[in-house]
């Protein structure tokens, strides 16, 4: 009957409801208990942060070493706020603002926890230490050159790689005396083959002693730059041959069929961006006037190439000749002068009647030519009243042949206000 009954009572849905409400009562006071009750927690290797360290830096100071190098907290908490401490949440500060001299110094220090922590139920932990301790040493200040080497080569033959260049040539370097008086350059190591176009980036370097030697890692730890990295330029050049030309200005009957010129040098040697001599084959370097001379010619002209490519060859002028072959030439005193534009109120006078011009040309169409057929223009727009030697321009009329005067004919004149 009893056991009849007890099997009844646990087998009821009233009883498995109280059971369950009965488990969630202990659990929830075994959980409060266990999450409140108080535990030592220690937080190892917590990392000290500076503050102010550029003032004391401006005060000509610097920190060569200090100890300990990180800090322990031993804390009593509760269970449910260790997960909240460890040493990425939470750091120790120095204050460096009243730092005015060298030597050992022992700052005290400011613990820094995690925004939104209750820290009054943390309480006060115990330190490892009390102080830190600092030694101070006279901040020095040294400059050195920037230096780096090339050696990969381009990747073409008439290619050159010209001389690194660094901007900043030469760097600031901040730390103690007898560490920094050690350094001798800034090394900017290049890690580049076969280029084919300039190279620029921005780059690292490395610190090196009279020997070309790295100082020590833990001295470097000490010594400070302005900067942190170089802006390295390698330009990458083309070497390349190209032809002088002069340009022609024909007239007094020559043409391309009966003119000989020739360029001494012949060819030059430049060098350029790649890209700027793929299509420079020809360097003008003038014109001349085929008119001013009557069969043979020479001149010098400057070798200047454009801006932005460079003359490798030693040569910077060259020898221009030229001669008229198959033309002749006729002399003739020109009487038929006339002037154009006479200032207003005044009038013109010749001091010759005529000027001996010399005309150029084939000789059938030299003997259709007479003086007759030869006239002489000056313009007067920009002369006052005065002795003048104007610049006249010569014509031949009468005749579609390729002939023309040689040379520059100047007329003297006395301009007379009315």
């Amino acid at each position: 009957m009893l056991r009849r009954t007890l099997n009844k009572i646990f087998s009821s849905r009233v009883f498995y409801i109280i059971f369950a409400l009965l488990a969630s009562v202990v659990l929830w006071f075994y959980v409060e208990i266990t999450e409140n009750e108080e535990q030592t927690h220690v937080v190892s290797d917590i990392p000290i942060v500076w503050r102010n360290e550029d003032l004391m830096r401006d005060r000509g100071f610097l920190i060569v070493n200090h100890y300990p190098q990180t800090i322990d907290l031993t804390f009593e908490v509760p269970l449910a706020l260790v997960s909240q401490l460890n040493n990425s949440t939470i750091s120790v500060a120095v204050d460096l603002a009243g730092i005015t001299r060298t030597g050992h110094v022992s700052p005290l220090y400011e613990i820094i926890y995690p925004p939104g922590l209750n820290l009054n139920a943390i309480g006060t932990p115990r330190r490892s230490i009390d102080r830190i301790t600092l030694l101070i040493d006279q901040l020095s200040v040294r400059t050195v050159e920037v230096r780096g080497e090339y050696r990969g080569g381009t990747a073409e033959e008439d290619l050159v790689a010209d001389a690194a260049e660094f901007d900043p040539p030469i760097i600031s370097i901040f730390g103690p005396e007898d560490i920094i008086s050690r350094i001798h350059q800034a090394y900017v190591p290049i890690l580049r083959e076969n280029l084919d176009s300039t190279y620029i980036d921005e780059l690292g370097f490395m610190l090196l002693d009279e020997h070309g030697y790295e100082l020590d890692p833990n001295l470097l730890e000490l010594v400070s730059t302005n900067v942190e990295t170089i802006h390295t330029t390698i330009r990458i050049r083309q070497v390349k041959s190209v032809r002088l030309d002069v340009g022609l200005i024909h007239g007094a009957g020559s043409t391309t069929q009966n003119t000989i010129m020739s360029i001494e040098p012949e060819y030059i040697t430049v060098s350029g961006e790649p890209e700027a001599l793929r299509n420079f084959n020809i360097l003008h370097i003038g014109n001349f006037d085929m008119s001013s001379f009557t069969r043979v010619a020479t001149d010098v002209f400057s070798i200047v190439p454009p801006a932005h490519i460079t003359l490798e060859s030693s040569e910077t002028t060259a020898i221009f000749g030229v001669e008229v072959i198959g033309l002749d030439f006729v002399d003739f005193n020109v009487e038929s002068i006339f002037m154009i534009n006479v200032p207003p109120e005044h009038h013109v006078e010749l001091v010759s009647p005529s000027i001996p011009i010399r005309i150029r040309g084939n000789s059938d169409d030299l003997e259709q030519i007479t003086a007759m057929n030869i006239r002489a223009v000056v313009d007067l727009t920009d002369f006052t009243a005065g002795r003048h030697r104007p610049l006249a321009r010569v014509y031949v009329d009468g005749t579609t042949a390729n002939v023309g005067a040689i040379g520059e004919h100047r007329i003297p004149i006395i301009i007379h206000p009315d």
